[in-house]
Parts: C-alpha cells; structure tokens; sequence
C-alpha cells in the first residue's frame, strides 16, 4: 500500500469508521434504554394485577374483624366532611337534584325511561338505553347474605363503561376510612369504573380499588380520597393520568383521545356535601357530556352541557392506557 493511501486510511477512512460505530452504539444503546423504559412503564400484566389486588383484600379481611373488635367507626352525621348527602340517601337525594333546574326538567315519558333503566339494572339485565347512552350497571336487590360480593359480572366486565354505584348492595357496606363504600367511596369507585373500562383487570371492582387506596395511602383521614389516587395510583394500573383545564374544548380532545375523565367536583349538580364528589366522564355528543355518576343511577342516564356543570368542577384528570 502506498503511502498516499496509508495517509488517507489513517486521517480520512479510520475517523469516519470510528465516529460511525460511536453514534451506532449510541443508538442502539437509546433504543434498548427506551424498550427498557416501556417495560416498566407497562408494569404488571393484567393478571398479576388481579392477584395484587385479591391478595390486598384477602389480607384487609384477614384483620377486618381484629380493628373492627378494637375500634368501633363512629356513625356519620350530615356536619361530617366525609358525609355525602346525595349518596346517604341516593335516590330521594338524586330526584331533588334533577328537579333543582326547571329549564331542564324531565317529561313524565323520560322519567317513566329512568324509572324503567333502575328497575332493570337491579334485575340484572345487560344494559339499558336511555336516549342514546347506554348504560351496564348490575345492582343486586339484596345485600349478599355472608360478607360482601367483590366481583363484577360479565356484563359490566364487557361494557365499553360501566357504572359502578357506592350503594350497590354487593359492597354499600364494606368500610371505607371512618365511613362506607355507600357514604365515602366516590373516588377509588370512580377509578374502578376507568380501570375496568380502560384495561383488562377483572378484579378492579370498587370495594377492591377502595382496600388498595387505603393500603396505599390515598385515603386520608377526615378527609377523604387523595387525588393521588389517580395521579400516583394509575401506573399500577397500566394506566397514565394528567390533569386537564376546565374546557369544553380540552375536556373532548381528551375524550377523542380515547381517555376517560374523572372530575372533582363541589356543591352542585352532583353532590349536596362540602366534601365535593367524584363522577367520571367517558363521552360526549351534540346534547352534552354522559357522565357515570357512581353516587346516581338517575344522574348516570341523562345527558350533562357543558354550560350546566363547568361551574361544579374543581379538578379534571384525563386517564389513558399506557
């Protein structure tokens, strides 16, 4: 080889060669990091999900009775922060809230619809339509006779989203905090509801999503459920959340998106109690937002403008899978 090209291998060929292998391994190197990084975003699979939350209840029922022996919850009252007066008597409560805007009062038909919808979600039915929103909800009539009944049935786990209700006989008094599923449980009842729709987890039923939020810390005493419920607890779940502006505009773009909304809302439309309430937002169209509202069936079956609940909202979080 001649000295010429001895010349142009060492100063020309050579650094190239070398600069290309840096930026090569560079890549690869960003490439394995961000797979890396998608595994532990992804977390558990759906099943080991379902085993963490089953053996988060088995053991709260393990030492249920133990703390229920050693410290006996006091009864609620109205002046309580945590106390919900739309919930402590849901359906009284949710017709005096549904005659509160004589602009938008129901028709003896649509009521008669409503009447129909709840008669049919306590006997189980698949799903009833009330002009246009579907909704899959299954209330026993009864409360189960021994414990509570954890489990969600085929339909609701089927339903593109189901309403799950905190007095729903299965789990109304199963504890939670100071209170009950029935009285308190408007959070982790609206996190199973975007659980259940957004993934495959069969066990995210409410009272289970309730021992969860509990073990985790999102239960605050006196108080009630953490927003970090959503916005820390939803990467257990295979889930993302953020927190959008109070706009029609962003609250459908993150709808389109395929995301559901849980809001916190105050005094209002939704809830009569200082201590404000969550509902979940899953659609829309040209009559306004659909909204399951885990403490109304009547609330869950009608459509909700923009112009009606803007006021209501303190908080929105959009939550998607990752």
């Amino acid at each position: 080889m001649s000295k010429k090209m001895k010349f142009i291998c060492i100063f020309l060929i050579f650094p190239v060669v070398m600069v290309a292998a840096l930026f090569l391994s560079l890549y690869i190197g960003e490439k394995t990091k961000s797979k890396e990084e998608e595994t532990t975003q992804a977390g558990h699979t759906d099943e080991e999900i379902n085993q963490m939350l089953l053996a988060e209840y088995q053991k709260s029922q393990s030492t249920r009775q133990e703390i229920e022996y050693a410290t006996e919850a006091a009864t609620l009252a109205p002046t309580d922060e945590e106390y919900d007066d739309m919930i402590g008597d849901a359906e009284q409560d949710s017709q005096e809230a549904m005659a509160a805007f004589s602009e938008d009062d129901l028709s003896a038909d649509e009521e008669a619809i409503i009447a129909q919808a709840e008669k049919d979600a306590k006997e189980k039915r698949a799903a009833s339509n009330y002009n246009g929103i579907l909704v899959v909800s299954s209330m026993n009539k009864t409360a189960p006779v021994d414990g509570f009944d954890v489990n969600l049935t085929a339909e609701e786990l089927a339903a593109d989203h189901p309403l799950f209700l905190q007095y729903d006989p299965r789990w109304a008094g199963y504890p939670y905090g100071t209170g009950t599923m029935k009285s308190s449980a408007c959070g982790p009842t609206s996190f199973a509801m975007c659980i259940t729709a957004l993934t495959n987890i069969t066990n995210a039923s409410p009272p289970l999503v309730a021992t969860y939020s509990m073990n985790h810390g999102h239960y605050v005493p006196g108080a009630g459920t953490a927003h970090s419920l959503f916005l820390n607890g939803c990467g257990d779940f295979g889930l993302y959340c953020h927190e959008i502006s109070n706009t029609e505009a962003e609250m459908m773009a993150a709808i389109d998106r395929g995301e559901m909304l849980i809001l916190s809302v105050h005094y209002g439309n939704f809830t009569h109690s200082g201590a404000g309430h969550f509902i979940v937002i899953y659609g829309y169209n040209a009559n306004g937002f659909m909204v399951n509202d885990p403490g109304s069936y009547e609330r869950s079956c009608k459509y909700w403008p923009y112009s009606v609940i803007s006021g209501d909202i303190n908080k929105i979080y959009a939550l998607g899978k990752l």
